[in-house]
């Protein structure tokens, strides 16, 4: 066998190196499922965009007009987090969507803070509505109708 011809050691694990990386970066630049909007998790979705963005008068225009609403559209506590679909379970006239919130940390070691948040929803004039905004964006201690 001719040795000038040969493959060094080290190419094969540095391309599935690069493989990897390659896998990784495509996944975290790929962006969010879009939902239908006019589905029940697609509203907790456009919801949870707008307390993102900080446009509080949007996203308090998803709140329904029964059940527990807070005072002020504006939060008491607005942490950054990311929210992931979990569960939806309902009829054509109620619906209960779950999230994982996913927040940073206040820990001085950083970390990643996680759990589940229930929304409630209610249609409304044809639309879908939050009857009870869910923790981490607004305190309350009121139940639902």
């Amino acid at each position: 066998m001719d040795e000038g011809r040969k493959l060094p050691g080290w190419l094969f694990p540095a391309l599935g190196v690069a493989v990897v990386v390659t896998l990784v970066v495509v996944g975290l630049n790929r962006p969010p499922v879009e939902l239908d909007p006019d589905s029940p998790e697609g509203t907790v979705q456009q919801y949870i965009d707008a307390l993102d963005r900080g446009d509080y008068e949007t996203a308090a225009s998803f709140w329904a007009t029964t059940g527990c609403t807070p005072e002020s559209v504006v939060p008491t506590n607005p942490p950054e987090v990311s929210a992931a679909l979990e569960d939806v379970d309902g009829d054509d006239q109620r619906a209960t969507v779950i999230v994982r919130l996913s927040e940073s940390s206040t820990d001085p070691m950083g970390g990643l803070s996680e759990h589940q948040e229930w929304f409630y929803l209610v249609v409304e004039d044809g639309s879908w509505r939050i009857e009870q905004p869910a923790w981490p964006y607004y305190d309350q201690l009121c139940e639902t109708a």
